[in-house]
């Protein structure tokens, strides 16, 4: 239900898209996100991601509920990247879960499902 929900808000805007799939798991969002119409997914489960942050307007970010240091972290790390110019991140979190403040990744808005928040942020 809630990746059908990130989708759906999402919309056409990810036919062409190059997404980066951040702790991907068995890769379900990026492989959601090429079926449809995205035309490249980068999986990367563990570790820094050593390409080019600039190629993706759209990363997910799936992090284990229980890994808060994980998500903020990774967040972080994002924040003090160089992306492209108004890429789309979505997390998938745990309500709970504190997100910390940023600079770069502006929020766009959050989508309560149960326990589960969708958080969206824009580059800029």
């Amino acid at each position: 239900m809630v990746r059908e929900a990130l989708f759906n808000i999402i919309g056409d805007s990810i036919r062409g898209a190059r997404v980066l799939d951040l702790f991907a798991g068995a890769g379900t969002l990026g492989i959601e996100a090429l079926s449809r119409g995205a035309t490249h997914a980068t999986f990367v489960e563990r570790g820094p991601h050593a390409g080019d942050l600039t190629s993706y307007n759209l990363l997910l970010l799936d992090p284990p509920y229980r890994d808060s240091g994980g998500l903020i972290s990774a967040l972080q790390a994002l924040d003090h990247s160089l992306l492209r110019d108004q890429a789309l991140l979505v997390v998938e979190h745990h309500r709970s879960q504190p997100i910390p403040p940023l600079e770069r990744l502006v929020h766009v808005r959050d989508r309560n499902y149960g326990t589960t928040r969708l958080t969206f942020f824009r580059y800029i």
